[in-house]
């Protein structure tokens, strides 16, 4: 993909694990997660991940890093371009989740936090 193609698909369609390319034509990592509201149709941004792999390894070895819309060039399907080089996407900040999306077990229902627990297994939850 070449920086001028246009975004075919739209932001409420990107996946995880989709492939993320710099503006320098490097592949830099996958997407973890969509960052926005898709009930406003606003979209903030992507955490992505440098090397892809399970969700755990994230944890301990490769935050995912959060990169603002302003720095999506383009939405294929299967894969965003930046408008960042890759040395620029190395330096992203550690991607965190707003205080208000997350549930806490503490103050969470059972129900609410089986239904948060299967979201995430389902990736249907857009806030981890």
């Amino acid at each position: 993909m070449t920086s001028d193609e246009e975004t075919t698909v739209s932001w409420k369609v990107i996946e995880p694990h989709w492939k993320v390319w710099s503006a320098d034509d490097i592949e830099i990592g996958e997407v973890f997660l969509p960052v926005g509201d898709e009930n406003t149709d606003i979209f903030d941004g992507l955490a992505i991940t440098h090397h892809g792999g399970p969700s755990v390894v994230h944890n301990w070895l490769d935050r995912p890093r959060y990169v603002s819309q302003d720095k999506v060039a383009a939405i294929q399907e299967g894969l965003v371009r930046l408008t960042i080089r890759a040395d620029e996407a190395r330096g992203l900040p550690e991607h965190n989740v707003p205080e208000s999306a997350e549930i806490l077990p503490e103050k969470a229902g059972l129900g609410d936090r089986l239904k948060t627990d299967l979201e995430k297994h389902t990736h249907e939850d857009k806030t981890y």
